[in-house]
């Protein structure tokens, strides 16, 4: 809820919207966003389209949910974000949208002391149905759709957290312990997105290296007539500070410049 809180304060700012802070939204008569509608950034985009130029973002801690933490005999969820409201205003009537921890939800199903006890002695947090059902391809798929919008495109170095914010989303915290079935499943999906992730990064690094070539044969051009070798290559891409993380990537460059140089020959 954190990396969501923070990510909303991102996105209002890309919006050009002010951000006003309250522990309590309820005060204004307000209606609440249908997410089969969309995300809260689909919402926040629809109060810009609205004319919106402020909101008001209302964060609400566990210990602030009239919860007795001591009584409870666990400390695990104090200072921890159990609800987050998004509201705006128009014509005096309010718009909210509202997120809970996947955590705290599971609480409201269960009598506080019962679930507590039982957490403490299983370290085992409920897990969200719709986890347990679906299979690892349709977790990876949404996973993956997940991470294209949250990072544009997977254009974040710190992916891990993401992973996190996701599985939040999908009723799961990753500091608590999980059923070993479970745990098996999640692994599984993390690292089928993390494989495609890398392609993705793979193929983004050949395209913008295949960007070099004409620059690089028109260099070539200029030096005394020899077979072009991939020294050569990794002499240009060192002098021009041309970074390449993956080495297979500078072969495939080496190739493509082959065949643009026979090609460029035999015409």
């Amino acid at each position: 809820m954190d990396l969501l809180m923070d990510n909303i304060v991102n996105y209002s700012k890309k919006l050009n919207l002010n951000v006003y802070y309250s522990t309590d939204v309820d005060i204004v008569i307000s209606f609440e966003w249908d997410k089969r509608m969309g995300t809260w950034k689909d919402f926040l985009n629809n109060s810009r389209l609205n004319g919106t130029k402020s909101i008001i973002l209302s964060i609400k801690k566990f210990e602030d949910e009239d919860v007795d933490v001591e009584a409870s005999s666990s400390k695990k969820f104090f200072n921890k974000i159990a609800e987050i409201d998004i509201m705006y205003i128009m014509n005096d009537i309010g718009y909210k949208y509202h997120e809970e921890a996947g955590w705290y939800n599971e609480i409201n199903s269960y009598n506080f002391d019962d679930l507590f006890d039982e957490m403490e002695d299983k370290k085992i947090l409920s897990l969200n149905k719709e986890v347990n059902e679906k299979s690892i391809e349709t977790l990876s798929q949404e996973m993956i759709k997940f991470l294209d919008e949250e990072t544009s495109g997977f254009q974040h170095s710190n992916i891990d957290e993401y992973i996190k914010s996701f599985w939040l989303y999908k009723g799961i915290n990753l500091d608590f312990g999980t059923e070993n079935e479970i745990k098996i499943k999640i692994d599984k999906v993390n690292k089928k997105v993390k494989k495609y992730i890398e392609m993705e990064d793979h193929k983004r690094e050949r395209e913008r290296l295949y960007k070099i070539i004409p620059d690089f044969i028109s260099v070539i051009a200029k030096k005394p007539q020899h077979s072009i070798t991939l020294e050569d290559l990794k002499s240009y891409l060192s002098q021009n500070n041309v970074k390449v993380k993956y080495k297979s990537n500078i072969n495939s460059l080496y190739n493509q410049i082959l065949k643009k140089i026979k090609l460029k020959n035999d015409k």
